[in-house]
């Protein structure tokens, strides 16, 4: 699904500018990675966004030394179909109720490019404040990027967020 289209290719929204090369191979590499890396020290949780039973993207979450921070960060990508629809503003919404009321999260973060509009909307929807700018070079040029973060306690799930069988899987995010 992510061959298909995620941005137009003079574009590039991400800090690491994964689409310039995109294949099939090195996507599941990725993907296989974080699961053969994963430690309660250390994860990353890439979830896929089904809608109506067919991939339209992912939503990560990441978590570093979590037991002792409890923070953590997160990325995602929507296909281009499915973008604009406020479907990245649900995805990132449940991985914020899982990161806050399933693993007691005390904080999040996120970040984006400064011309990356629609990910600055999401996050500022959902809460998240502009804490400072960095500088990052996808594809080797410097460019404005927007850090944000939110505490624990001013997140609000915009709407009912379920989270089911939670409670195994706690010792492997180091909860």
């Amino acid at each position: 699904m992510a061959a298909a289209g995620i941005h137009p290719p003079e574009e590039m929204p991400f800090g690491v500018a994964w689409t310039d090369a995109l294949n099939e191979k090195d996507f599941v590499a990725f993907h296989e990675h974080s699961l053969q890396s994963w430690e309660p020290s250390g994860w990353d949780a890439n979830f896929v966004t089904l809608l109506d039973g067919r991939v339209i993207g992912s939503q990560s979450l990441h978590g570093r030394d979590f037991a002792e921070r409890r923070e953590v960060g997160s990325g995602s990508w929507l296909g281009a179909a499915w973008q604009r629809r406020g479907l990245g503003t649900e995805q990132r919404a449940a991985v914020l109720e899982l990161a806050f009321r399933g693993l007691g999260a005390l904080a999040a973060t996120s970040g984006a490019i400064w011309d990356n509009v629609a990910s600055q909307r999401v996050s500022e929807k959902l809460g998240y404040r502009v804490v400072g700018e960095s500088t990052i070079s996808p594809r080797g040029e410097p460019l404005r990027h927007f850090d944000y973060r939110m505490e624990a306690t001013e997140w609000r799930a915009p709407f009912t967020i379920h989270i089911e069988g939670l409670e195994q899987a706690l010792p492997l995010f180091g909860v």
